[in-house]
């Protein structure tokens, strides 16, 4: 049996005379993120603005992420904040992966404040611009849940060039 959510979804993408406004503030009321956020991929009338300002009051970062990936219309500046706002590392990392245009120096002081160890080391080895000084920081910080992780950074090759301009600017400051 579908749902509700499943039928407003469906009747969206085809059916004659179909309310997409009110379709997606039902879907919405029903809660249902996904259902959102496929509305926005396959809806022939989406209000791109209002589908994401759904997706923030329903608190959703995956399909905000996801949106960004696949949304013909989006507002990834407004959709960071939305994301930061939502504390969520993980999908924050995988926007500034992802996305087509990120505000990294916002989003990597927010992810610095989550102070997760996974999500700053992926971000230095994936990210285009990134704060190593200061994950590095936090990565040793972390103690034994940073470890692992700081290994991982040791090996990396984009890891390790940034340890080592770190390094060469410490040495310089001491006069060495």
């Amino acid at each position: 049996m579908i749902d509700e959510a499943q039928r407003i979804y469906e009747q969206g993408k085809a059916a004659p005379g179909f309310d997409h406004a009110a379709g997606l503030r039902k879907l919405e009321t029903l809660g249902d993120a996904e259902a959102v956020f496929r509305a926005g991929r396959l809806w022939p009338r989406f209000d791109f603005t209002e589908g994401l300002a759904a997706l923030f009051r329903l608190k959703s970062a995956k399909f905000i992420y996801h949106a960004g990936l696949e949304w013909k219309s989006f507002d990834f500046a407004l959709a960071l904040s939305h994301l930061c706002a939502l504390h969520d590392p993980g999908y924050l990392f995988y926007a500034g992966a992802h996305w087509k245009s990120f505000d990294y120096e916002k989003g990597g002081k927010v992810l610095l404040l989550r102070e997760n160890p996974e999500y700053l080391y992926r971000a230095g080895a994936l990210w285009r611009e990134f704060d190593f000084a200061s994950a590095w920081r936090a990565l040793e910080k972390a103690g034994g849940e940073g470890e692992a992780w700081r290994g991982l950074a040791l090996e990396n090759p984009k890891w390790k060039r940034a340890l080592g301009r770190i390094w060469e600017e410490l040495c310089q400051k001491a006069g060495i």
